[in-house]
Protein backbone atom coordinates (compact mmCIF):
# COMPACT_ATOMS: atom_id res chain seq x y z
CA UNK A 1 0.00 0.00 0.00
CA UNK A 2 1.37 3.42 -0.97
CA UNK A 3 1.27 6.43 1.35
CA UNK A 4 -1.41 8.01 -0.85
CA UNK A 5 -3.56 4.91 -0.63
CA UNK A 6 -3.16 4.78 3.16
CA UNK A 7 -4.03 8.46 3.69
CA UNK A 8 -6.76 8.73 1.07
CA UNK A 9 -9.62 7.25 3.18
CA UNK A 10 -8.69 9.49 6.11
CA UNK A 11 -8.63 12.67 4.03
CA UNK A 12 -11.67 11.67 1.98
CA UNK A 13 -13.90 11.04 5.02
CA UNK A 14 -12.88 14.30 6.70
CA UNK A 15 -13.29 16.25 3.44
CA UNK A 16 -16.73 14.77 2.83
CA UNK A 17 -17.87 15.81 6.30
CA UNK A 18 -16.37 19.29 5.84
CA UNK A 19 -18.26 19.68 2.55
CA UNK A 20 -21.52 18.48 4.12
CA UNK A 21 -21.20 21.04 6.92
CA UNK A 22 -20.03 23.74 4.53
CA UNK A 23 -23.07 23.23 2.31
CA UNK A 24 -25.25 23.06 5.42
CA UNK A 25 -26.46 19.53 4.74
CA UNK A 26 -25.91 19.18 8.48
CA UNK A 27 -26.49 21.95 10.99
CA UNK A 28 -24.07 23.19 13.64
CA UNK A 29 -26.20 21.53 16.32
CA UNK A 30 -25.99 18.23 14.48
CA UNK A 31 -22.21 18.55 14.17
CA UNK A 32 -21.90 19.23 17.89
CA UNK A 33 -24.12 16.21 18.60
CA UNK A 34 -21.83 14.05 16.44
CA UNK A 35 -18.78 15.38 18.29
CA UNK A 36 -20.39 14.71 21.65
CA UNK A 37 -21.35 11.12 20.92
CA UNK A 38 -18.02 10.42 19.20
CA UNK A 39 -15.67 11.76 21.87
CA UNK A 40 -17.80 10.85 24.89
CA UNK A 41 -18.94 7.44 23.65
CA UNK A 42 -17.40 5.90 20.50
CA UNK A 43 -13.75 6.86 21.07
CA UNK A 44 -13.68 6.02 24.81
CA UNK A 45 -15.23 2.60 24.13
CA UNK A 46 -12.71 1.92 21.37
CA UNK A 47 -9.81 2.95 23.62
CA UNK A 48 -11.10 0.90 26.54
CA UNK A 49 -11.58 -2.16 24.34
CA UNK A 50 -8.19 -1.69 22.68
CA UNK A 51 -6.20 -1.31 25.90
CA UNK A 52 -8.21 -3.97 27.77
CA UNK A 53 -7.44 -6.57 25.09
CA UNK A 54 -3.98 -5.37 24.01
CA UNK A 55 -0.89 -7.51 24.49
CA UNK A 56 0.90 -5.29 27.02
CA UNK A 57 4.60 -6.17 27.44
CA UNK A 58 5.67 -7.21 30.93
CA UNK A 59 8.30 -4.47 30.86
CA UNK A 60 7.27 -1.13 29.35
CA UNK A 61 9.92 1.01 27.71
CA UNK A 62 9.47 4.30 29.55
CA UNK A 63 12.07 5.89 27.29
CA UNK A 64 9.12 6.40 24.95
CA UNK A 65 7.93 9.25 27.17
CA UNK A 66 11.38 10.85 27.26
CA UNK A 67 11.70 10.50 23.50
CA UNK A 68 8.31 12.13 22.97
CA UNK A 69 8.07 14.79 25.68
CA UNK A 70 11.65 16.11 25.64
CA UNK A 71 11.15 17.35 22.04
CA UNK A 72 7.75 18.77 23.00
CA UNK A 73 9.24 20.93 25.74
CA UNK A 74 12.26 21.91 23.65
CA UNK A 75 9.98 23.11 20.83
CA UNK A 76 7.68 24.78 23.38
CA UNK A 77 10.59 26.77 24.81
CA UNK A 78 11.95 27.63 21.36
CA UNK A 79 8.49 28.82 20.31
CA UNK A 80 8.31 31.04 23.38
CA UNK A 81 11.73 32.48 22.55
CA UNK A 82 10.63 33.29 18.99
CA UNK A 83 7.44 34.91 20.29
CA UNK A 84 9.43 36.97 22.80
CA UNK A 85 11.66 38.36 20.02
CA UNK A 86 8.68 39.06 17.77
CA UNK A 87 6.02 40.27 20.22
CA UNK A 88 8.02 41.30 23.25
CA UNK A 89 6.90 40.52 26.78
CA UNK A 90 3.53 39.07 27.66
CA UNK A 91 3.47 35.76 29.46
CA UNK A 92 0.08 34.63 28.17
CA UNK A 93 1.06 35.36 24.57
CA UNK A 94 4.31 33.43 24.99
CA UNK A 95 2.41 30.52 26.51
CA UNK A 96 -0.15 30.37 23.70
CA UNK A 97 2.49 30.66 20.97
CA UNK A 98 4.69 28.00 22.54
CA UNK A 99 1.75 25.66 22.95
CA UNK A 100 0.79 26.17 19.30
CA UNK A 101 4.25 25.02 18.24
CA UNK A 102 4.29 21.95 20.47
CA UNK A 103 0.71 20.72 20.98
CA UNK A 104 -0.35 18.05 18.45
CA UNK A 105 -3.93 16.94 18.00
CA UNK A 106 -3.32 13.44 19.37
CA UNK A 107 -6.95 12.49 20.04
CA UNK A 108 -9.30 13.71 17.32
CA UNK A 109 -6.84 13.05 14.51
CA UNK A 110 -3.90 11.20 16.05
CA UNK A 111 -5.84 8.16 17.25
CA UNK A 112 -7.57 7.28 13.95
CA UNK A 113 -4.49 7.96 11.82
CA UNK A 114 -2.15 5.90 14.03
CA UNK A 115 -4.58 2.99 14.14
CA UNK A 116 -5.09 3.18 10.39
CA UNK A 117 -1.39 3.36 9.51
CA UNK A 118 0.30 1.41 12.32
CA UNK A 119 -2.48 -0.94 13.41
CA UNK A 120 -3.85 -2.08 16.75
CA UNK A 121 -0.30 -2.58 18.04
CA UNK A 122 -0.25 1.21 18.52
CA UNK A 123 -2.67 1.02 21.46
CA UNK A 124 -0.01 0.54 24.14
CA UNK A 125 2.32 3.40 23.13
CA UNK A 126 -0.72 5.63 22.50
CA UNK A 127 -1.95 4.80 25.99
CA UNK A 128 1.39 5.81 27.52
CA UNK A 129 1.50 9.12 25.63
CA UNK A 130 -2.12 10.26 25.58
CA UNK A 131 -2.99 9.65 29.24
CA UNK A 132 -0.61 12.40 30.40
CA UNK A 133 -0.63 14.58 27.28
CA UNK A 134 -3.05 17.29 28.38
CA UNK A 135 -1.90 17.19 31.99
CA UNK A 136 1.74 17.92 31.15
CA UNK A 137 1.31 20.43 28.33
CA UNK A 138 -1.65 22.33 29.79
CA UNK A 139 -0.01 22.50 33.21
CA UNK A 140 3.19 23.86 31.68
CA UNK A 141 1.23 26.37 29.62
CA UNK A 142 -0.76 27.48 32.65
CA UNK A 143 2.39 28.05 34.69
CA UNK A 144 3.93 30.12 31.89
CA UNK A 145 0.77 32.15 31.28
CA UNK A 146 0.29 32.92 34.97
CA UNK A 147 3.86 33.98 35.76
CA UNK A 148 4.20 37.58 36.93
CA UNK A 149 0.44 38.08 36.95
CA UNK A 150 -1.16 39.41 40.10
CA UNK A 151 -3.16 36.25 40.39
CA UNK A 152 -0.03 34.16 39.89
CA UNK A 153 -0.54 32.69 43.33
CA UNK A 154 -3.42 30.73 41.77
CA UNK A 155 -1.09 28.67 39.55
CA UNK A 156 -1.50 25.64 41.80
CA UNK A 157 -5.27 25.90 41.57
CA UNK A 158 -5.12 26.09 37.77
CA UNK A 159 -2.86 23.03 37.56
CA UNK A 160 -5.13 21.14 39.94
CA UNK A 161 -8.10 22.04 37.73
CA UNK A 162 -6.24 20.66 34.72
CA UNK A 163 -5.44 17.47 36.62
CA UNK A 164 -9.08 16.98 37.59
CA UNK A 165 -10.13 17.63 34.02
CA UNK A 166 -7.76 14.95 32.76
CA UNK A 167 -9.00 12.49 35.38
CA UNK A 168 -12.63 13.11 34.36
CA UNK A 169 -11.91 13.15 30.63
CA UNK A 170 -13.60 10.16 28.91
CA UNK A 171 -10.59 9.58 26.64
CA UNK A 172 -7.86 9.48 29.28
CA UNK A 173 -10.21 7.76 31.73
CA UNK A 174 -11.07 4.97 29.29
CA UNK A 175 -7.38 4.37 28.58
CA UNK A 176 -6.54 4.06 32.25
CA UNK A 177 -9.56 1.84 32.98
CA UNK A 178 -8.78 -0.43 30.04
CA UNK A 179 -5.15 -0.75 31.14
CA UNK A 180 -6.23 -1.65 34.70
CA UNK A 181 -8.61 -4.32 33.41
CA UNK A 182 -5.79 -5.72 31.25
CA UNK A 183 -3.04 -5.65 33.89
CA UNK A 184 -5.17 -6.92 36.78
CA UNK A 185 -6.74 -9.60 34.61
CA UNK A 186 -10.36 -8.69 35.31
CA UNK A 187 -12.59 -11.13 33.41
CA UNK A 188 -15.00 -9.46 31.01
CA UNK A 189 -18.17 -11.15 29.79
CA UNK A 190 -17.43 -12.29 26.22
CA UNK A 191 -20.68 -11.02 24.63
CA UNK A 192 -19.95 -7.64 26.25
CA UNK A 193 -16.50 -7.60 24.64
CA UNK A 194 -18.11 -8.42 21.29
CA UNK A 195 -20.53 -5.52 21.78
CA UNK A 196 -17.69 -3.15 22.60
CA UNK A 197 -15.77 -4.32 19.54
CA UNK A 198 -18.81 -3.67 17.34
CA UNK A 199 -19.18 -0.14 18.70
CA UNK A 200 -15.42 0.44 18.31
CA UNK A 201 -15.68 0.02 14.56
CA UNK A 202 -17.72 3.23 14.36
CA UNK A 203 -15.16 5.29 16.28
CA UNK A 204 -12.58 6.09 13.59
CA UNK A 205 -14.98 7.15 10.78
CA UNK A 206 -17.08 9.10 13.30
CA UNK A 207 -13.99 10.91 14.62
CA UNK A 208 -12.85 11.83 11.11
CA UNK A 209 -16.31 13.10 10.20
CA UNK A 210 -16.51 15.12 13.41
CA UNK A 211 -13.09 16.62 12.68
CA UNK A 212 -13.98 17.54 9.10
CA UNK A 213 -17.36 19.03 9.97
CA UNK A 214 -15.97 20.88 12.98
CA UNK A 215 -13.25 22.57 10.91
CA UNK A 216 -15.89 24.87 9.46
CA UNK A 217 -15.74 26.85 12.70
CA UNK A 218 -12.15 27.92 12.09
CA UNK A 219 -10.99 30.42 9.51
CA UNK A 220 -7.73 31.96 8.42
CA UNK A 221 -8.03 35.27 10.28
CA UNK A 222 -4.69 36.98 9.76
CA UNK A 223 -1.24 36.75 11.35
CA UNK A 224 -0.31 34.36 8.56
CA UNK A 225 3.51 34.87 8.83
CA UNK A 226 3.59 33.83 12.49
CA UNK A 227 1.02 31.08 11.86
CA UNK A 228 3.42 29.72 9.22
CA UNK A 229 6.21 29.80 11.81
CA UNK A 230 4.02 27.74 14.14
CA UNK A 231 3.21 25.38 11.26
CA UNK A 232 6.88 24.81 10.48
CA UNK A 233 7.74 24.21 14.12
CA UNK A 234 4.77 21.91 14.63
CA UNK A 235 4.90 19.86 11.42
CA UNK A 236 8.64 19.75 10.66
CA UNK A 237 10.78 20.46 13.70
CA UNK A 238 8.76 18.62 16.35
CA UNK A 239 8.38 15.33 14.41
CA UNK A 240 12.05 15.56 13.42
CA UNK A 241 13.13 15.84 17.05
CA UNK A 242 10.78 13.04 18.14
CA UNK A 243 12.22 10.85 15.38
CA UNK A 244 15.78 11.69 16.50
CA UNK A 245 15.15 11.05 20.19
CA UNK A 246 13.10 7.87 19.78
CA UNK A 247 15.14 6.25 16.99
CA UNK A 248 18.69 7.56 17.51
CA UNK A 249 19.00 8.57 21.18
CA UNK A 250 16.81 6.07 23.04
CA UNK A 251 16.57 3.38 20.33
CA UNK A 252 13.09 2.30 21.34
CA UNK A 253 11.00 -0.33 19.56
CA UNK A 254 10.37 0.71 15.96
CA UNK A 255 6.59 0.35 16.15
CA UNK A 256 6.49 2.49 19.30
CA UNK A 257 8.73 5.07 17.63
CA UNK A 258 6.44 5.10 14.59
CA UNK A 259 3.45 5.78 16.85
CA UNK A 260 5.21 8.60 18.70
CA UNK A 261 6.42 10.29 15.52
CA UNK A 262 3.02 10.04 13.83
CA UNK A 263 1.33 11.56 16.87
CA UNK A 264 3.80 14.44 16.79
CA UNK A 265 3.00 15.02 13.09
CA UNK A 266 -0.61 15.91 13.81
CA UNK A 267 -1.92 19.48 13.32
CA UNK A 268 -2.10 22.02 16.12
CA UNK A 269 -4.60 20.78 18.70
CA UNK A 270 -7.92 22.58 18.93
CA UNK A 271 -7.25 22.94 22.67
CA UNK A 272 -4.70 25.64 21.80
CA UNK A 273 -7.58 27.80 20.55
CA UNK A 274 -9.47 27.12 23.79
CA UNK A 275 -6.34 28.10 25.74
CA UNK A 276 -6.02 31.35 23.75
CA UNK A 277 -9.64 32.25 24.52
CA UNK A 278 -9.07 31.57 28.20
CA UNK A 279 -6.26 34.15 28.28
CA UNK A 280 -7.86 36.54 25.75
CA UNK A 281 -4.86 36.67 23.41
CA UNK A 282 -3.75 35.23 20.06
CA UNK A 283 -7.21 33.88 19.19
CA UNK A 284 -6.81 34.74 15.50
CA UNK A 285 -3.28 33.35 15.43
CA UNK A 286 -4.41 30.08 17.04
CA UNK A 287 -7.34 29.67 14.63
CA UNK A 288 -5.16 30.39 11.59
CA UNK A 289 -2.47 27.96 12.78
CA UNK A 290 -5.06 25.20 13.26
CA UNK A 291 -6.41 25.63 9.73
CA UNK A 292 -2.96 25.84 8.09
CA UNK A 293 -1.56 22.82 9.93
CA UNK A 294 -4.65 20.75 9.14
CA UNK A 295 -4.05 21.46 5.46
CA UNK A 296 -0.27 21.02 5.55
CA UNK A 297 -0.14 18.01 7.88
CA UNK A 298 -0.90 15.72 4.95
CA UNK A 299 2.61 16.41 3.66
CA UNK A 300 4.21 16.05 7.09
CA UNK A 301 2.44 12.75 7.78
CA UNK A 302 3.32 11.47 4.31
CA UNK A 303 7.00 12.37 4.69
CA UNK A 304 7.44 10.74 8.08
CA UNK A 305 5.37 7.73 7.07
CA UNK A 306 7.84 7.22 4.24
CA UNK A 307 10.86 7.89 6.49
CA UNK A 308 9.68 5.37 9.08
CA UNK A 309 8.90 2.73 6.48
CA UNK A 310 5.27 2.36 7.51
Amino acid sequence: MTILEALFPIVAIAALAWLAARRQFVSENEVRALEKITFNFFIPIMLFFGTATADIPEVLDWNLLWGYYLPIFLVYLLGMLIAWFYYGSGQARLGVFGMGCAYPNVTILGIPICLELVGEEAFVPMFMIITIHNLLIFSFGTVIAELKREEGKAIGAHVWTVFKGVAKNPISGSLVLGALVNLVGVPVYQPLLQSLELISRAAIPAALMALGAGMNRYRIKGEIPMALVISGMKLLLLPGLVWFFTIVVFEIDLLWAQTAVLLSCMPVGISVYVFSIRYHCCENLAATAIVLTCLLSVFSISFYTFLLGI
